[in-house]
């Protein structure tokens, strides 16, 4: 039996990543399994694997953090293409831009949101507010990130989400310098609350405003302190 080229074997693993984040098994956001399980499931050595995952990690399917493991960072390779090219561009643009599509999916999110939509945003919310008590600036962060995340998701609407997914490694830029540059109005502020709040209620001018509120509100987290945001 001739030995399958070790080209063709890291192809086959990326096509099989791949498929576990397109079928919707490692959700955008999610962290895949470790490499012990991914071995042993795909049947690839540790190199074969390395080389599959570093690939999906250079399109922006995949984004590795130190110490904390491998998460899916988009769905599709359109988000490939979105997240290298905001990769170049000023944070504050792509804040700009998350304004535009954070305050349209709150309004949606408050007219179309399950009971399952609801559960989710006050879950993740109640673990932002325990993270923030017990001073874990890590955890909040990755709580704030996911309440806009599920935010989105709530609005139902596909294309909103792919362009948001594609986003998601500005938006935990744009957290964490916020948080850095303004740590007491970054964490104190109460713009989830007001949110998740009026997406509860039904209300989508409140929610629409209340997302325009706490975006702007992180524009100004940009600015260097002593200065105000344009």
């Amino acid at each position: 039996m001739r030995a399958v080229p070790r080209s063709a074997l890291i192809e086959g693993t990326i096509d099989r990543l791949k498929s576990e984040i397109v079928s919707g098994r490692w959700p955008m956001g999610s962290k895949i399994p470790i490499e012990d399980e991914l071995v042993e499931e795909l049947e690839v050595s540790r190199s074969t694997l390395r080389q599959a995952v570093q690939a999906l990690v250079y399109v922006g399917l995949l984004e590795t953090a130190q110490g904390r493991g491998t998460f899916v960072r988009g769905t599709h390779e359109v988000d490939a293409v979105l997240t290298r090219y905001l990769a170049d561009v000023e944070l504050r643009y792509v804040l700009e831009t998350r304004r535009g599509l954070e305050v349209e999916a709150a309004g949606l999110a408050a007219e179309r949101r399950s009971r399952a939509d609801l559960d989710r945003l006050a879950a993740v919310y109640e673990r932002q507010t325990a993270a923030h008590r017990d001073g874990r600036a890590g955890e909040f962060n990755r709580a704030a990130v996911e309440f806009h995340t599920a935010v989105v998701e709530a609005a139902g609407n596909p294309v909103l989400t792919r362009l948001y997914g594609s986003m998601l490694g500005s938006v935990r830029d744009s957290v964490r310098v916020g948080g850095v540059r303004r740590p007491e109005e970054h964490y104190g502020d109460p713009g989830h609350a007001r949110i998740l709040e009026a997406i509860d209620g039904g209300d989508p001018q409140a929610a629409r405003e209340a997302a325009a509120e706490h975006v702007a509100a992180f524009l100004t987290t940009l600015a260097p302190a002593g200065e105000d945001a344009q």
